[in-house]
């Protein structure tokens, strides 16, 4: 919305929950203990959680009230963040930019499909990007991961110096993470004052969200009407099959609001904006809006988490407590070195990245690997406080004919539309990354002289990790892709896509920074065209 406004256009934003008030909806500094349920939340809701940034403080931004289903003998967890700005108020901030790697999968190792578009041709897009909300990282000339522009690195804690050292004797990269958190003032927001509430929300702006950044640009312009509360049913569709306008709900009246313009463009993250597509039938689209390839929903691919192995350093219990988490980042992580010399090196295909973790975090959560009760066991709570170390793994999967969103013939919301229906399954390839990272990652442990607790022995559920990607999916062939390079919708080119539903492949990367990237060019893309009267 900034790119447009500030090109003089007029945008109707519409979102389906409240504004989001960093005063109101933030944890601002709380401490654990100052929260009634230590931030863990009401016992009686806490199991309706969807994902990790669902947290005490943030309860209400998140969607509680929409339902969805889930195919039998398959899982999916679905974390919805209905507060302007979405779940980009609270994420990891990890980004990276995607590779030709990446793009030329398909070509390097012959599964599935290469995506529409070089590194030459978006790496302009990420710079700018980057230059926008400040990336905090290093140069590191690395083939997976490009290297941008970038602000000065989180320094490295003293776990990450013992990790760093057995993995340089392993041949495993332990490199700077690129994390989209100031580690200096930039462009008008203050440097990281390392509270350590990133995952609550930061009250001062010094990390990349909607909130702080693009809807204030926008709304500066005065090009800009947001309104809230309002949650989208389907796109309307003109006489022509050409998109009009969308219909939504206004949460407050429960009535339904039709809203018309030149372009439309879904952006209400990836499975929603798929669910609104199939829900968007007609007479021209009987199976969903823009779905004459009928691939509208399939595709639907993640990122696999678990953690792939845990322990403690013995070098480090007893030491000092440091604020090795102030900053709620990420700070360091081992950027993919698998089949990046030959497709074929390993048994899987492709490859994953793992976050490195450790010291002193905002809440022993190894207390059930210690053993004692009452002051003791405090004791060891606290000898043990710097010790802890763990390995995020982030296995992108492949694109199965297994995995889609459906819409269910049988169930509505509470506003009477057809809930979105989740297959999904773990595949076998990704299943083996999983069972190479946890040889790695406690292989690195005992390097690093420590000792394993212990190893997932079940990947996190679908969903979990909140980098689903597919369902939408871009390419040349309007014969077997939904949206074109630029995320119009084949058949519908006043329709566009602004979510990672359109990006045909996952990658060892997390996909925020990329939908930036991609978003930036489409919305250029349109401005281009309304310059040419393209939008009747």
């Amino acid at each position: 919305m900034k790119t447009l406004c500030e090109a003089g256009l007029n945008v109707l934003a519409l979102n389906s929950g409240p504004r989001t008030i960093p005063a109101k909806h933030y944890n601002n500094h709380r401490q654990r203990y100052e929260l009634q349920y230590r931030g863990f939340g009401d016992p009686k809701t806490r199991f309706q959680r969807q994902g990790d940034c669902e947290q005490e403080v943030t309860w209400q931004l998140f969607e509680h009230e929409i339902t969805y289903t889930v195919a039998p003998g398959t899982k999916w967890k679905w974390t919805r963040c209905k507060g302007t700005g979405g779940k980009a108020n609270f994420w990891g901030r990890s980004s990276a930019r995607f590779s030709d790697i990446d793009f030329r999968a398909a070509s390097l190792d012959g599964h599935d499909v290469d995506w529409p578009i070089n590194s030459d041709e978006i790496s302009p897009y990420y710079s700018r990007i980057e230059r926008m909300i400040g990336v905090a990282s290093s140069v590191q000339n690395r083939p997976s991961n490009p290297d941008g522009e970038y602000l000065p690195p989180f320094s490295f804690r003293c776990v990450d110096y013992i990790l760093k050292s057995a993995c340089d004797e392993m041949g495993i990269p332990y490199v700077h993470d690129r994390c989209a958190q100031l580690t200096v003032p930039h462009n008008n927001h203050p440097a990281c004052h390392y509270c350590g509430a990133c995952t609550t929300g930061c009250d001062v702006g010094a990390f990349f969200s909607p909130t702080w950044y693009f809807i204030p640009d926008a709304e500066k312009t005065g090009k800009l009407e947001l309104r809230t509360d309002a949650h989208v049913k389907n796109v309307i569709v003109r006489e022509d099959g050409q998109a009009a306008g969308v219909a939504y709900i206004d949460r407050a009246t429960k009535q339904e609001v039709e809203a018309y313009a030149k372009v439309v463009i879904l952006a209400a993250s990836c499975c929603e904006t798929a669910k609104i597509m199939l829900n968007s039938k007609s007479r021209h689209w009987p199976t969903g809006v823009a779905n004459s390839s009928g691939q509208l929903g399939r595709n639907l691919v993640d990122h696999l988490y678990a953690t792939s192995a845990y322990g403690y350093i013995p070098r480090l219990v007893g030491q000092p407590p440091r604020p090795d988490n102030v900053a709620d980042s990420t700070v360091v992580w081992m950027p993919r070195w698998q089949n990046l010399k030959n497709p074929h090196e390993e048994k899987f295909i492709r490859g994953y990245s793992v976050y490195p973790g450790g010291g002193c975090g905002g809440f022993p959560y190894y207390y059930d690997q210690l053993e004692g009760f009452g002051a003791e066991f405090k004791r060891s709570v606290r000898r043990y406080y710097p010790s802890p170390v763990s390995f995020l793994l982030q296995a992108p999967s492949l694109v199965s004919e297994k995995n889609f969103i459906d819409i269910d013939p049988e169930v509505k919301d509470i506003f009477g539309i057809p809930v979105a229906r989740f297959h999904y399954e773990w595949g076998p390839n990704e299943l083996m990354m999983l069972e190479h990272s946890k040889e790695v990652c406690s292989e690195i442990i005992r390097k690093a002289g420590g000792e394993v607790w212990g190893m997932a022995t079940e990947p996190d559920p679908p969903g979990h990790s909140l980098h689903e990607t597919g369902p939408c999916r871009f390419g040349h062939d309007p014969k077997k892709f939904v949206t074109n390079q630029f995320s119009a919708c084949h058949d519908v080119p006043n329709l566009y896509v602004a979510d990672a539903s359109m990006f045909p492949t996952p990658t060892d990367k997390t996909t925020t920074i990329s939908i930036m990237a991609f978003t930036l060019r489409a919305c250029e893309h349109i401005v281009d065209k309304f310059r040419h009267n393209e939008f009747a």
